[in-house]
């Protein structure tokens, strides 16, 4: 169900779609249709390109090359990881096909108004990046402006055919520079994310509960989603090892006292864990019916500080959307960061996107930036062979690089269901 802001923001893009679709149809030369998605091309885009390109950053666009390597190893490295765990997964733990596409509005995990702000964020500097990068090395920016359909679909520069000349490692400094921009302002905003963090720390040791399954006690007891328990019985509950080891010891009918963080006191009697786990060995298990999350545990995982190491930043912003869910119920036990929360999670999801889409266009996948600068680099190397051959040899090789990229992908969402339909 989407949020009125997600509504209102969809309805202005259309809007301005509708807008666009009756400025190009009474003849605007600045705007081409392909079907139904418009690009809008932007004169003033390429002088402010041309512009900053003077401004010379020749050691950016060496660093943007190195960059692009280190995040392709990278982000294969973690496809592997994830491919080889697909196979420990049931189906029902498999994830969503729609969790692959990095849209909001489509993807479950990403909200409409936070995730379009990061994406359209994320594109504009990309295409950027790439522009600038072209008129820095001396070559024609032929177009740029917006892609549109129903809301901003990306972005685009259009270099001049002189480009298809152009030297090897300029080539590769253009594809790499997308990226580059994007791990660029990943890594600012995440800096920004940690100074309004300063000070932001759990004011409530407890668990949060963040589901309530239905026909439960907890569900009879009036128990929601956001509640933190903060004690059982008059012992303290810190955290969710406290909460499993206490209930490890609750046989069915038993009645318990949980103490809230809002000074509610509500008595339980405990179901039987086997009727709604058909589990033998849980049979006469005490049982409440809800999930829950330390609010140390959630803390740690979305609250981001100046003393994180890289690899906890790059851990957090990835997983970020996996929290955001449950990260409404944390506001309830910390205090507000510097700003307020709305900036926070506006800056989590600039993050989010610029991350999500340097790695994905890092990868080894044509026509993506990663592997059209694959391609480049090996046509380069290959260049003793006779030119027929060579095309032959990097196409096949590009060809099998992006299917296999490809198949690691969708391995978590195809492998549990197809071992699922294999063993049965």
């Amino acid at each position: 169900m989407l949020e009125a802001p997600s509504i209102t923001v969809l309805i202005a893009c259309f809007l301005v779609y509708l807008y666009v679709v009756w400025k190009g149809l009474k003849g605007d030369n600045r705007i081409s249709f392909y079907g139904p998605v418009a690009l809008i091309r932007c004169r003033s885009c390429v002088e402010i390109i041309q512009k900053i390109a003077r401004l010379g950053l020749p050691h950016a666009a060496w660093l943007a090359v190195g960059t692009w390597i280190f995040s392709m190893l990278f982000g294969m490295v973690l496809l592997l990881q994830s491919a080889l765990g697909s196979f420990a997964l049931s189906p029902e733990q498999a994830p969503e096909p729609t969790t692959l596409i990095g849209l909001p509005g489509i993807n479950p995990l990403i909200p409409l108004s936070y995730g379009l702000m990061g994406l359209v964020t994320a594109i504009f500097a990309h295409e950027l990046a790439h522009g600038v990068t072209l008129a820095a090395n001396g070559l024609a920016v032929k177009s740029a402006g917006i892609v549109y359909f129903g809301m901003p679909l990306g972005a685009f520069v259009e270099p001049s055919d002189e480009f298809q000349n152009a030297k090897t490692l300029v080539k590769t400094k253009v594809f790499s520079a997308g990226s580059f921009a994007n791990f660029l302002i990943a890594f600012l905003t995440l800096l920004i994310l940690s100074s309004l963090s300063i000070n932001v720390s759990p004011t409530v040791r407890g668990i949060v509960v963040t589901y309530v399954a239905p026909e439960t006690p907890a569900a009879q007891a009036s128990i929601k989603p956001g509640d933190i328990i903060v004690g059982i019985n008059n012992h303290s509950i810190r955290n969710g090892s406290d909460f499993h080891a206490f209930m490890k010891e609750k046989k069915a009918g038993e009645n318990i006292v949980l103490h809230f963080h809002d000074g509610r006191r509500v008595t339980v009697t405990l179901a039987d864990r086997y009727y709604f786990t058909k589990n033998d060995s849980e049979r006469g298990m005490g049982f409440i019916g809800v999930k829950i999350v330390g609010v140390d545990e959630l803390s740690r995982n979305l609250m981001f500080s100046i003393s994180d190491k890289p690899i906890d930043f790059l851990r957090k912003i990835i997983s970020f959307p996996l929290y955001m869910e449950t990260m409404k119920y944390l506001e309830a036990a910390l205090p507000q960061p510097f700003g307020d929360w709305e900036l926070f999670y506006t800056l989590a999801w600039i993050a989010w996107m610029n991350l999500a889409l340097g790695l994905t266009n890092s990868l080894p996948i044509v026509p993506f930036d990663g592997g059209s600068a694959l391609k480049v680099v090996l046509e380069a190397t290959l260049n003793r062979i006779p030119e027929s051959r060579r095309s032959s040899i990097v196409n096949v090789f590009t060809l099998a690089v992006s299917l296999a990229t490809i198949a690691l992908i969708l391995a978590p969402i195809l492998v549990p269901r197809l071992k699922f339909l294999f063993h049965n």
